[in-house]
C-alpha cells in the first residue's frame, strides 16, 4: 500500500501524514507548490510518477465567510480540484478518498443527518463541497466521501482553539447557542480515514456528541479549569446567530449520525470532551 495524501500541509493532511509514517505505511504528501489540484495535468503527472495505491484528498477551501465573495474559487478547489483528483486516480487505479462536509446539509431537520438524508447546503462553501462530491462519485462510483464536521486541532483556526484562546483573553463571553454540532478531533478524523481505505460510498464521521456551540463552550471551559489551564473567563453568555452578522448563513442544525461508520468499521468514535482532553496535553 502507498498513500498518496493531497493538501499535506493543512491541518487533517499533515496529520494524516505524520499518523501514517508513525505506523509504517508508506506515504507521500503533497501541497499546492507540489501539486495543484486545480491543475489536471499537473495531478496526472504526479499520479504516474508516484504511482499510488490510495490517494486521499485533503486540499479544500474551507473560508466559509469568503467563498461568498469567491465562490468561483471555491468552486475551482472543491468541485473540480475534486473531480481531478478521482480523474487522477482512475488514470493509474488508484483507490481515491474525498473528505466533505456536514455543511452539504441545510437548516430545518432535528435529527442527526444519515449518509442518505436529502442534501441543501445554504452557502457558497457548502454547495461547492456537494458539488465536489458530485463530481467525484460520478467519476469514480468506487471512490469514498467521507463527511465530517466542526474539525478542531493545533493547526488552522477551529472552534475549539478559538474558544480556548477566548477563554484567556475575555472575562464575560458570549457565544451562540442556536447552532448545533458535532466537533471533530483531527487526530481521530485521521484514524477513522485509515479504517475506511477498503470502503466505498459516502459515510459520515465525527466524535460523539453533538451539541451547541455555547454548549460546546461551556464543557470546554470547565475542561480547562480541571486541567488546571489559567483561564480568564468567567462566565459563558448565550446569544442568537441572528446578532453575529456573518457573510455566509450556517445551519443551525448539522449534527452527523454515525451509525453507519460504527458498523462498517466496527469502531465506536469517542465522545469530543474525551478527545479534547488529549488536545489540552499539545496546547
Amino acid at each position: 500500500m502507498k498513500i498518496w495524501i493531497i493538501g499535506a500541509s493543512g491541518m487533517v493532511g499533515s496529520s494524516l501524514l505524520r499518523l501514517c509514517k508513525a505506523q509504517g505505511i508508506l506515504v507521500v504528501g503533497t501541497g499546492h507548490r507540489e501539486a495543484d489540484i486545480c491543475d489536471l495535468k499537473e495531478m496526472k503527472r504526479q499520479a504516474h510518477h508516484l504511482q499510488p495505491t490510495h490517494i486521499v484528498n485533503c486540499a479544500a477551501y474551507t473560508n466559509v465567510d469568503k467563498a461568498e465573495s469567491e465562490q468561483s474559487q471555491a468552486f475551482l478547489v472543491n468541485a473540480t480540484g475534486a473531480e481531478h483528483g478521482a480523474l487522477a486516480a482512475k488514470e493509474v487505479g488508484a483507490r481515491f478518498i474525498h473528505i466533505s462536509t456536514d455543511y452539504v446539509f441545510g437548516s430545518g431537520q432535528h435529527s442527526p443527518f444519515k449518509e442518505e438524508d436529502l442534501c441543501h447546503p445554504i452557502n457558497v462553501y457548502g454547495k461547492s463541497k456537494l458539488e465536489g462530491e458530485k463530481r467525484v462519485l460520478d467519476v469514480m462510483p468506487e471512490a469514498l466521501v467521507v463527511r465530517t464536521s466542526w474539525v478542531f486541532g493545533l493547526q488552522g483556526k477551529n472552534l475549539i482553539s478559538s474558544l480556548l484562546q477566548r477563554f484567556f483573553k475575555e472575562k464575560i463571553m458570549q457565544v451562540v447557542s442556536d447552532q448545533q454540532g458535532k466537533p471533530t478531533y483531527c487526530e481521530d478524523l485521521c484514524e477513522a480515514l485509515l479504517f475506511l481505505l477498503p470502503f466505498s460510498g459516502i459515510v459520515h464521521f465525527a466524535n460523539e456528541g453533538g451539541a451547541s456551540r455555547y454548549a460546546i463552550a461551556c464543557d470546554l471551559l470547565s475542561l480547562a479549569r480541571q486541567k488546571g489551564l489559567a483561564v480568564l473567563c468567567e462566565k459563558i453568555e448565550p446569544v442568537l446567530s441572528s446578532q453575529f452578522v456573518t457573510l455566509a448563513a450556517r445551519p443551525s442544525y448539522s449534527v452527523l449520525d454515525t451509525s453507519l461508520y460504527a458498523k462498517m468499521t466496527g469502531q465506536q468514535p469517542r465522545h469530543w470532551l474525551k478527545a479534547a482532553e488529549e488536545f489540552l496535553l499539545h496546547v
